[in-house]
């Protein structure tokens, strides 16, 4: 018994049984600062104790005692219980990009076309072997295309106008179905100027990129939204595209937003959005509600008007300050946001420092 009693104290002490030293348990301490804006999330973090209690018993229990880490008993190894700490967010996230179609962002949807391939860059280099979920939504309750089958278009033309000459008059009758009209539903069939004009074919059959789309051109064919929308409720859209609605059985975004990923939107607007009904906290708790409740689980993102410095770009929109801007106070509800530019040159600035800001996030997101 004696030896008995000996060995499980060995045991006892080589395998940590109270309380597994250095382990912390939560998300630790985590702050980001980004340039025009302050994103932190903090919570409190308790590290394990250990404690050690010593009775007398003789030589032989002090032999025992200075050997504890190295028995000299019988015993099985230890069991490998593996990384007690989970990757960051499994490795998984899911984009939402919520795109103005207005006839104002002609200019900036040829700077956005221009930023594609950097933030292409940005997922291959900075988010290599992450599974990935990419989706652009309608902002509409309509297809766009209709905007070209008027008789001042395809009536009289043949076509979409200067700007959409490749789209193909009379296509939307076999292509264009109750999702391509739904507001928050992934894009597949964006027509209209500057859009892309045909149907984009994603890997899968879904309605968003998944990990494995071969095509490279996949996303530009999906964010290249053109200028035929209506003006757009963009904080309302964010709403439906994470509804239960529309991710749930059935729904035209069936399986693209994960309990265990990492929500990353993205609002993309040049003028001020003045159709959304809903508050900012109102945009913020059915959002942190579709994410299971988990504040740090969402990150937003936004590229807006912002305060003129220097020259202006002709024809571009500035903030002046005079009311408050609606996807600006959005994206400030969450711990972790930033803002771009919406006049800037290109958007690959905005993109790279928007990936760094996203990995922080990830780090700090324990999936439950």
């Amino acid at each position: 018994m004696r030896r008995l009693a000996l060995a499980v104290a060995a045991a006892a002490l080589a395998c940590g049984a109270e309380t597994p030293p250095a382990f912390t348990t939560g998300p630790g301490v985590t702050s980001v600062t980004m340039p025009g804006t302050s994103t932190s999330t903090s919570s409190t973090s308790s590290a394990g104790s250990s404690s050690s209690t010593s009775t007398s018993g003789g030589a032989e229990d002090s032999a025992a005692a200075s050997t504890a880490g190295v028995s000299t008993f019988d015993m099985d190894p230890a069991p490998d219980l593996g990384d007690p700490q989970p990757e960051g967010c499994k490795g998984k996230i899911d984009f939402v990009f919520v795109i103005s179609a207005l006839g104002t962002m002609a200019g900036e949807q040829d700077q956005l076309v221009a930023s594609f391939p950097g933030f292409l860059d940005v997922l291959e280099t900075k988010f290599a072997g992450f599974d990935r979920h990419i989706i652009s939504v309608n902002t509409d309750e309509q297809w766009r295309g209709l905007g070209c089958e008027v008789p001042e278009h395809c009536g009289n033309e043949g076509n979409c106008g200067p700007n959409a000459p490749d789209y193909v008059c009379g296509s939307y009758a076999d292509t264009v179905f109750k999702c391509d009209r739904t507001r928050g539903a992934g894009l597949l069939y964006n027509a209209g100027p500057f859009a892309t004009n045909h149907v984009c074919e994603l890997y899968g059959g879904s309605r968003y990129i998944i990990e494995g789309e071969t095509d490279p051109d996949a996303f530009a064919c999906i964010a290249q939204v053109g200028t035929f929308g209506d003006d757009p409720p963009l904080a309302d859209t964010l709403v439906a595209a994470v509804s239960d609605e529309l991710n749930g059985p059935g729904g035209c975004n069936e399986g693209f937003l994960r309990d265990d990923a990492l929500l990353v939107f993205v609002f993309i607007m040049d003028n001020e959005d003045v159709k959304s009904v809903l508050s900012a906290k109102k945009v913020h708790d059915a959002v942190v509600a579709a994410k299971g409740g988990d504040e740090h689980a969402v990150v937003g993102l936004a590229i807006i008007a912002q305060p003129l410095e220097g020259e202006p770009v002709p024809g571009c929109v500035y903030d002046d300050g005079l009311w408050p801007i609606h996807l600006r106070e959005v994206i400030k509800t969450f711990d972790y946001h930033h803002e771009g530019n919406i006049c800037a040159d290109s958007y690959d600035g905005f993109f790279s420092e928007a990936a760094d800001l996203v990995h922080e996030a990830c780090n700090a997101f324990i999936p439950q």
